[in-house]
């Protein structure tokens, strides 16, 4: 597992990750699996019209994290304690969905592949990092509209959405349940 030294749902925050204007017709379910070094996260990724809502679990509960760019508003909602945090949308994602970097420094299209199922373009990009610039790869899959796959190599991270299944979602999956209580964002712990 993942071993965070801050907040568990910061880690959403940084965005890993890349994401173009999600395309109004994807509407699936599938599984994340997130692989960074020796550690490994498999969660579960729900898309309808352009809203995001990811789950997982690890050694501290469950997390549940749902993207409503129509609000401009991500919600991080922790079932066990009934309780959610409201936090406006910025152009970065949280890094457990997959957005090319909108500050990216370059991006360009290097090919096509099959991946994961899927016709994808592949897509090479560069951001700002620590060392200079660093290579991120990216691939959209044409028939979705949105990237289910990506790597990072100086990181050893690897995002992929897998067991894909098109099929009609509930509009409530993108919601807050019932009888959750918002709750202040903590602050970031030095």
């Amino acid at each position: 597992m993942l071993r965070l030294k801050f907040p568990k749902w910061l880690w959403l925050l940084p965005a890993l990750a890349l994401w173009p204007a999600a395309a109004p017709a994807a509407e699936f379910a599938g599984q994340t699996f997130t692989q960074e070094r020796q550690a490994t996260v498999v969660g579960k990724i729900y898309v309808k019209e352009g809203n995001l809502r990811q789950e997982f679990i690890d050694d501290k509960g469950h997390t549940i994290t749902i993207l409503r760019p129509d609000k401009k508003l991500v919600w991080v909602i922790l079932p066990q304690e009934r309780t959610y945090m409201e936090i406006p949308l910025k152009p970065k994602w949280p890094g457990q969905f997959i957005q090319i970097p909108p500050d990216a420094k370059q991006k360009r299209l290097v090919g096509n592949e099959r991946v994961l199922g899927y016709d994808a373009e592949k897509y090479e990009v560069a951001v700002s990092g620590r060392d200079g610039l660093e290579k991120q790869t990216y691939w959209v899959a044409a028939k979705l509209g949105v990237p289910i796959k990506m790597e990072i190599p100086a990181r050893k991270f690897l995002m992929e959405y897998r067991n894909i299944t098109e099929r009609s979602l509930a509009d409530r999956l993108f919601e807050i349940p019932t009888g959750y209580k918002k709750v202040s964002v903590p602050p970031l712990e030095p």
